[in-house]
């Protein structure tokens, strides 16, 4: 397979690909990323003080997780050494963006425990990214019926999911709202509507 056409599809443009190892139930992708060094308060370097090896789940592919196995590099500054940035990776995190952003794709035709469970995550995974969302949307116009189903995640919390039930389309999800929070909602959702 040509190589920028796997860092396409695996949306890994800003890596360099060292090795692909293909297991039973993983796919690991050996790489480090494409720049040469790194910029720190108007500061740039490419003197490297160490490494470290960083394990970034990614995507899913055919039902087996796509894995990042990455070099990551420790570079020197003056006075200082930083961690350079993994690309599509949040601070702290141990999955990258894209990884995220399939799994709550995935909510629209899977379980909560199904999507978390494939990615051999619990359940609550998913529903760790759906808190993250903004609450803000558009109401569309026409709506006649409307279908709700909530999923209890805390105690006196549940995600709540609003669904046109003339179209079978998802208007939105709520995220951890409390039983007063959703009732709250409700009222200027109803303004919306008339």
């Amino acid at each position: 397979m040509h190589g920028n056409y796997f860092s396409k599809t695996l949306k890994l443009e800003a890596y360099v690909v060292d090795n692909v190892e293909d297991g039973k139930f993983e796919v690991h992708v050996h790489c480090h990323v494409r720049a040469r060094g790194m910029r720190f308060k108007e500061e740039y370097s490419e003197k490297v003080a160490e490494h470290r090896m960083r394990r970034i789940s990614h995507m899913m592919l055919e039902n087996k997780q796509v894995v990042l196995l990455v070099k990551q590099r420790r570079f020197s500054f003056k006075g200082t050494r930083r961690w350079e940035k993994l690309p599509d990776v949040e601070k702290y995190k141990q999955t990258s963006n894209t990884f995220r952003l399939h799994t709550l794709r995935e909510l629209q035709r899977d379980n909560y425990s199904g999507s978390g469970h494939k990615r051999q995550r619990s359940g609550m995974f998913p529903m760790k990214l759906l808190d993250e969302l903004g609450m803000g949307f558009e109401w569309p116009k026409g709506i006649k019926r409307v279908g709700l189903d909530g999923k209890y995640v805390r105690k006196h919390e549940a995600v709540h999911h609003l669904a046109d039930l003339d179209k079978g389309k998802s208007i939105t999800v709520l995220p951890a709202l409390s039983q007063a929070q959703l009732k709250k909602n409700f009222k200027s959702f109803r303004k919306r509507i008339d």
